[in-house]
């Protein structure tokens, strides 16, 4: 089997700097809207906006709208935009609506919680709360759609927190298993540096705290360094691709803890969305889903992932494609689920390195289950490592072999047709 990883995935996701034209709009007031509120800065047609530290809150009473084409810069220096108070309880806080390239350092988006799936009980909708950022995809979206979020935070969103949405169904879009709606051919490149998303997605199911969708052929290259996604209704982070395309990923130092209870809160109906066959339909931390010809690629290290709802890391590879994947220093524990689940289907191999891991005390039979489904081939490498119980299978028709060096194992290996080497 030949290996496939990408070693240039640190590169291509390097963050770097927008170069910027033209004098900045100044924020000035923290008004909903009139002069020298960043309402008005960012109808003005500035691409580059300065919010002035004078400036301590900015209250808003409509969604923050951006309908221009050109990458969008806007700098704060610590303060919060709060749309607590929004009309509209379904609009975003903050919505660029014609996928233009963004860019937000230093700057806080609170919702203001207080969101609740009973609310939602017999009254035939089940929303309650809106976006903390939205960029929407049009269809003809060519190259490469970037956000870059550095020193930013969302609080306390009834929808997803972040949300960039390359699909024409929206909300409704569905996993990237599913591959439903259709989108633009544009790549998808988020960057989120110190970023903190803690209790949203309480007002609507699998709201996330980070949502990208993308429904053609583009890929998802998504970077993070020296963030903190916890308590959130869905997942912490779900990545959809649901067609062709490849995900690319570099996560470093980052946390998803607590994620994934929404459909715990309220009581369960037959019918009722939450019901998933008699149990509740909880998430995970960190999710990713590829489905159509592509493939999950990337490297996650040093990252603490605790106490989610379901599994704590889980990996999908549905289509033509496969999965190679480093995970270096990943601590895991009292997931309900796995603390990591890795799973390919069809055609394509499964490459998957587990370094100076520990898994303990996750709820599910197994700390981790690395499954090949179909005819691709598994290779699995474990070196100093502390797992409870861990399951390689192979059911296709390809080989399996796994090779264990200096970790201890709690529970013998669960191997089926994978030979230890």
């Amino acid at each position: 089997m030949k290996p496939f990883f990408c070693s240039l995935i640190a590169a291509t996701l390097a963050i770097s700097t927008p170069a910027l034209s033209g004098p900045p709009a100044q924020v000035t007031k923290g008004n909903n809207d009139g002069a020298g509120s960043l309402r008005v800065a960012l109808g003005s047609g500035a691409t580059h906006i300065i919010i002035q530290p004078s400036v301590q809150t900015i209250t808003v009473t409509e969604t923050l709208l951006y309908l221009g084409t050109k990458p969008l810069t806007v700098i704060g220096s610590g303060q919060t935009i709060d749309g607590s108070g929004l009309t509209n309880n379904l609009a975003p806080i903050f919505e660029v609506t014609n996928g233009a390239n963004l860019t937000i350092r230093k700057l806080s988006f609170d919702g203001g919680g207080g969101y609740s799936r009973s609310d939602n009980l017999g009254s035939g909708v089940e929303v309650s709360g809106g976006k903390g950022i939205f960029v929407d995809v049009p269809v003809g979206r060519t190259g490469t759609v970037e956000v870059e979020l550095t020193h930013v935070a969302v609080f306390g969103t009834g929808n997803h927190g972040i949300h960039i949405s390359d699909c024409t169904l929206g909300d409704e879009c569905g996993g990237g298993g599913g591959g439903a709606g259709k989108g633009s051919p544009a790549s998808i490149r988020v960057r989120l540096n110190n970023v903190l998303v803690d209790g949203a997605g309480f007002g609507k199911q699998d709201a996330d705290g980070v949502r990208i969708d993308d429904r053609n052929d583009g890929d998802i290259h998504f970077s993070v360094v020296d963030s903190v996604f916890k308590n959130v209704g869905a997942d912490g982070v779900e990545l959809d691709e649901g067609n062709k395309g490849s995900v690319y990923l570099e996560v470093r130092n980052t946390t998803f803890e607590m994620n994934g209870k929404y459909c715990l809160d309220g009581e369960f109906i037959k019918g009722d969305p939450c019901d998933g066959g008699g149990d509740p339909d909880v998430d995970d931390g960190f999710d990713v889903d590829e489905a159509g010809p592509g493939s999950i690629k990337g490297r996650l290290m040093n990252m603490q992932v605790n106490s989610n709802f379901d599994e704590g890391l889980d990996f999908d590879e549905g289509g033509d494609g496969g999965i190679d994947l480093r995970l270096i220093s990943i601590y895991a524990q009292g997931n309900v689920d796995e603390g990591i689940q890795v799973s390919e289907r069809n055609y394509g191999d499964l490459r998957i390195s587990l370094r100076a891991v520990t898994l303990r005390n996750n709820g599910s039979k197994e700390d981790a289950e690395i499954e090949e489904k179909d005819s691709g081939d598994i290779e699995v490498t474990v070196k100093g490592s502390l797992i409870g119980e861990l399951k390689i299978s192979e059911g296709g028709s390809g080989d399996g072999t796994v090779k264990i060096r200096g970790s201890t194992i709690v529970e013998p290996p669960d191997l089926d047709n994978v030979t230890e080497i």
